[in-house]
């Protein structure tokens, strides 16, 4: 069995719905890129990348925010430096400015591998920095992100958003992590075939985040960072069908983020991705759970559910029940919420 397969069955017997989640930061980090976690609070985003941290020991490294101006303090730190960056939350930053700053510093940190910055009162100065970044982030501040300028600009095209959809319905507060083997260097992998129906299959998800420029640069990376977490030389069909359903969730944001604009005019549907979240957990929430989970009045979750009517429907019985059209029952599905391993 895959390594990163066998990770996630570990985590999904105490800790469900969080497998794929840290099987994707893991992932991340061996193909040497970044990744956006995206959940309500209370939905396991901590949690996850408190376990990579754990599983990847002195690689990681944990901040709570790093703009341009502060890595000068890290210049050797980073410098020749394949290590694993964590954001454990970007709502501990009080300001967009500083969010944005985080997101785009490690943005190009991860894609150009050097940051070369001189101004008037100080310089940066950090090369051959092949490392990888996890940021996570609540959805009530993407709405924001989305309108920046630097969205288009850095972030759309060289970080992947993964739409965390589970929220725990019995939490646990630790993980046991499994044991875990950091496999082969990517660069012992061959580059894999650009061609076939299982190829093509992640090229349309790619492009529901990405420019397909991109899609060829990223997804043989990731492809060939699979094979290399199994020990293998040779990227194969299993490879592409595991990473097939570890990049379902990104083909949500072509449902959450309408743009009434060519590159401006984005608004991030929170309402929505919170009604999604609770669906995809507990199937037909009761009015009273989402009121529990959001602390919000019965009144609030009924006058959202109205706004919402391509995506929910109220079943008044007794208790009220918030339930899915069958468009989101589809979208669920693509995004491959209950995705069996």
């Amino acid at each position: 069995m895959h390594q990163i397969k066998q990770l996630i069955y570990e985590i999904e017997k105490t800790h469900k719905g969080l497998g794929r989640l840290i099987a994707m930061n893991i992932l991340t980090a061996k193909a040497k890129k970044t990744i956006l976690n995206v959940a309500p609070a209370g939905c396991g985003k901590s949690t996850a990348t408190d376990t990579v941290a754990y599983l990847l020991k002195d690689k990681a490294r944990k901040y709570s925010s790093l703009t341009l101006a502060g890595l000068k303090h890290l210049r050797d730190e980073l410098t020749e430096c394949n290590a694993h960056i964590i954001i454990d939350d970007l709502g501990q930053e009080k300001s967009l400015w500083s969010r944005i700053s985080t997101i785009t510093v490690l943005a190009n940190l991860t894609y150009t591998h050097y940051v070369r910055k001189i101004t008037q009162s100080y310089e940066i100065e950090i090369t051959n920095f092949y490392g990888s970044a996890s940021l996570n982030i609540q959805p009530v501040l993407m709405n924001a992100l989305v309108q920046e300028q630097d969205w288009i600009a850095v972030v759309r095209d060289k970080v992947l958003r993964y739409y965390h959809l589970i929220r725990p319905v019995k939490p646990k507060r630790y993980i046991q992590p499994p044991s875990f083997n950091w496999g082969l260097p990517t660069e012992a992998v061959k580059p894999p075939k650009h061609k076939g129906k299982l190829w093509y299959q992640l090229i349309a998800i790619g492009l529901t985040q990405w420019s397909y420029a991109r899609c060829l640069e990223h997804i043989p990376d990731y492809l060939k960072a699979l094979a290399a977490l199994d020990n293998r030389t040779e990227v194969t069909t299993e490879d592409y069908r595991l990473l097939i359903k570890l990049l379902q969730p990104m083909q949500l944001e072509r449902y959450i983020l309408r743009s009434f604009g060519l590159e401006e005019g984005r608004v991030f549907d929170n309402n929505v991705y919170c009604l999604l979240v609770e669906i995809a957990s507990h199937g037909n929430p009761t009015v009273e759970t989402i009121c529990e989970d959001y602390k919000v009045s019965p009144a609030t979750v009924l006058r959202v559910a109205k706004t919402a009517q391509e995506w929910v429907w109220v079943k008044k019985n007794s208790p009220t029940r918030i339930c899915p059209t069958e468009q989101t029952k589809q979208i669920l599905e693509l995004c491959g919420y209950k995705r069996k391993w």
